[in-house]
Parts: structure tokens; sequence; C-alpha cells
């Protein structure tokens, strides 16, 4: 698939209709963007309730993160193969299908062991679907930041509105946030199959192997790694968090929509003003620096819980410029096929997400309920690191791809 799709010349009308096609569909790819990301956040306020109800430890819980994120890491190394093969809107529709499906089947399930496999089954449907959004919402727009941008709000708010809805629904019993992910999937499907005509380039099929290859460019690789050890930091406070600050179903649905919220303007309206001002390797490095002390704080400062609270809360900031510049930064400093560069870093990301909520549960039991968040705060300290030796390498590599403006 081309960066974006040429407007016919035939004439200011027939641009029109194209361009008015072509937004419809970025819309309708960005809305599907926000449900699919409700899927992950939606868990959140019910995983306290799924472990008293079913009797299962905080390590099993985290089960529901950990097999979902572990088959989306292996998988997306596959998606953009997948998608040259057999089609970005098919592959998308398969994906949301898998999904919608998936979270029926969690929804009637009745152990932690079957939740966790359809848990994994979801994650396969992401694994398709996530990637290959970013791919055609980057043929779509044409513009590589404003498409990131896009993609990250609706990341943004589906992380707010997944724990905002699981809250709501959960009151009424576990199963229910899971019935009503299912039904707005189904939505979402058939938006992308009513309004998504995009035009399917004859692109070559490039083997897996070329998502190695691309961590052969250090500044690629600088940001894959950063990437991995930010995930699991990310991921830590998702999954882990819940279950450290003892709130109630709504609660923890409240608590993680402020945070969502402030996820979303993070990572679009923030993160657009600072680049104007900042190198992006220096607000990377900046951000981390406050995630670090941020786990620091969570873990072992003498606070009130209500403090706590607020800093989750607050911390959804530097989650969202995260979010935003490390795919930004993905896709610009590889010089790599869109499908290829976004292959392997989100195999890196989600690699590093896939440790974290089982790690953090298991170190809880055996450690002390605080000691995860040294892990958390150890891990994105590594990251800050990486980021102050490659930043040279990530500016220069940013600054040469004729896509940046």
């Amino acid at each position: 698939m081309s960066a974006s799709s040429p407007l016919t010349s035939a004439g200011p009308a027939a641009q029109a209709v194209q361009s008015t096609r072509q937004s419809v569909a970025a819309w309708a790819i960005t809305a599907a963007c926000l449900i699919a990301f409700m899927g992950i956040g939606v868990v959140d306020p019910i995983l306290p309730e799924i472990g008293h109800q079913l009797g299962a430890t905080p390590t099993q819980v985290e089960l529901l993160f950990t097999t979902y994120l572990g088959v989306m890491a292996v998988m997306t190394l596959f998606a953009g193969n997948i998608g040259t093969r057999l089609g970005r809107r098919r592959v998308a529709l398969i994906g949301l299908a898998l999904i919608a499906f998936f979270a029926l089947a969690c929804g009637l399930s009745g152990s932690i062991p079957a939740l966790a496999v359809f848990r994994g089954g979801w994650g396969l449907g992401s694994a398709l679907f996530t990637p290959t959004a970013l791919v055609l919402l980057l043929a779509l727009i044409g513009h590589a930041e404003k498409a990131i941008m896009r993609y990250e709000a609706a990341i943004g708010l589906g992380m707010s509105m997944g724990p905002l809805l699981g809250g709501v629904l959960g009151s009424h019993g576990w199963r229910f946030p899971f019935l009503g992910a299912a039904t707005l999937m189904l939505l979402a499907l058939v938006a992308v199959a009513a309004f998504v005509r995009v035009p399917e380039s004859r692109e070559p099929v490039r083997p897996v192997g070329d998502v190695f290859r691309a961590y052969r460019r250090p500044a690629f690789l600088a940001v894959g790694l950063t990437g991995l050890l930010y995930y699991f930091g990310f991921f830590l406070l998702l999954g882990y968090t819940p279950l450290f600050l003892h709130l109630g179903t709504l609660g923890l649905g409240l608590t993680f929509f402020g945070w969502g919220v402030l996820l979303g303007l993070g990572s679009t309206l923030l993160v657009e003003r600072l680049l104007r001002r900042l190198r992006a390797s220096r607000i990377v490095t900046l951000a981390l620096a406050g995630l670090t002390l941020l786990f620091v704080l969570l873990g072992f400062a003498p606070l009130a819980s209500g403090v706590k609270i607020a800093l989750v809360v607050l911390s959804g900031t530097l989650f969202g410029l995260m979010n935003a510049l490390l795919t930004t930064l993905s896709v610009e400093v590889a010089h790599l096929p869109r499908a290829t560069a976004t292959s392997a870093y989100n195999f890196l990301r989600w690699l590093g997400a896939t440790v974290a909520p089982v790690g953090s549960g298991w170190v809880a039991e055996h450690l002390g309920a605080p000691v995860p968040y040294a892990f958390g705060a150890a891990a994105v300290a590594l990251a800050v690191l990486i980021m102050a030796f490659a930043a040279h390498a990530i500016d220069a590599a940013r600054t040469s791809d004729p896509h940046v403006h």
C-alpha cells in the first residue's frame, strides 16, 4: 500500500468525493481502534472481583493480561506479512471478528484457565487489527505524525472508556464488561466493513525475517528497547495497580477513566506542543524520568491512598506522551516500509508488556505488595539510560526521514 491513496484526476468533484470517502474511512478505522483498546482497559476494574468470585491468586488473575499480551507480541511479527498477502482491509475485519468472538467467549466462561485461553484469542485478534489499523491510517491520512496522533488519541480514549465501561457494567457482575465489549466490537466490525474501501496496491510479500533485520539499525533498536522497558512499566501500572489500590469496581473504573482521559490529551495536544519546542528524544527522556519517580512514590512513599490515586490519574499525561512519541519515532527512524517498522516495534513493546502483569503478581505474592513498583522504576530508569546514549542517533535518523516535516 502506498503512503497515501492518490486522488483521481477526473476533476474537482471526483476529488472531493474521493477525499470524503478517505476521511470517512479514516474515522471508521479510528473508531474501531478506540473500541479495540477499550478491550484492554475493560478488565482493569473487575480483576479483584474475578479473583474473589473464582478463587484466584493475584498471579492467576494477571494471566488475563499476560496471555492477551503474549499472543499479541508473537503475532505482531506476522501481522505485516499477513496483511500484505490477504489485504489490509480483510485482515482488519478478521481481527475485529476474532476480538468480538473471544470477548463473548470470556463473558460465557467459568474458570481462570478458560478466561486466560480466551483472552489469548482476544490478543490474536488485536495483533491482527491494531498494527494493520495504523498502516491503514497512515495510508488514508498520508501524514505520519497526524496519523499517529489520531491513532494514539483513539488508544487514549479507548483506554479511558474501557475502565469506565468495566466499572459500570462490572458493578452488576464480572461477565457484563466482556459481553459489552463483544457488542461494541461487532459495531466496529460493521463500521469498517461498510465504510473502509481502500484500494490495495501490489506490495511485495516480505519475509518475516525483515522484522528482525530492522533491529540492525541502531536508532530503531534503541527506540524498540526503550519501548520494551517502558511498556513493562505501562502494563505494571495498568495490570497490577487495580490490585494494589484496594478500591471497589466503580472506584477503579473512575480512577482509570481519569487516567485514560489524560492519556489521550498527553498523546495529542500536549505532545504536539512540546515537539515544537524540544527534540523528541529530550521529551522521552524527561517523561521516563518522571515515570521513574512515579513508581518510587507509589510503592514506597508514605502517602495517603487518595494521593496515590491522584498520582495514578495524573501519570496518564506522561504515559500519553510516551505512547505517541515512541510510536512516532519507531516509524520515523526505521527508514523501512511502514508495515515492517510497526511489526518490529510492536513485537518488542508487547514483549515487555507481557512480562509485567503476571510478573508483578508473582513478585507481590512472594516479596510484598510494593515491590513490583521497584521493578517498574528500574525498568524505566534503564530506558532513560538507553535514550541518553542513543539520543543523537535517534534525532539524526528522524531528521533524515523524508516523511518528517
